[in-house]
């Protein structure tokens, strides 16, 4: 199925097809995570320490397309934040799972 997708992007205009990948990066979650750390005032290193990650390790969650989300969940709490997971089923119906933030934090006191 994905070649499927590369070739019908492919057969694209080149106007259409940049149009689509900044919709992609504008939703890309490790963007969101770092405006949202970055509007919290913190750095990556802190984000890090909180985390008990390292500074690379949030780096590249910055920048990835696919992330775990546990690693959503520890990034979020670090900086005081949570998570809340929206699970839709085809005929409509959602059931919602919100993340414990007492649950993988290294707790600094």
């Amino acid at each position: 199925m994905s070649n499927d997708w590369k070739t019908l992007r492919s057969e694209l205009p080149e106007d259409v097809r940049l149009r689509l990948d900044g919709k992609r990066e504008a939703r890309r979650l490790g963007k969101a995570l770092a405006e949202l750390r970055k509007a919290m005032n913190a750095t990556q290193r802190e984000v890090a320490a909180r985390a008990a990650m390292t500074q690379n390790t949030v780096s590249k969650i910055e920048s990835a397309d696919d992330v775990l989300l546990s690693s959503i969940v520890r990034y979020m709490h670090s900086i005081g934040g949570g998570v809340e997971l929206v699970l839709k089923t085809s005929d409509g119906k959602a059931k919602r799972v919100d993340f414990d933030p007492e649950i993988n934090v290294k707790q600094y006191g």
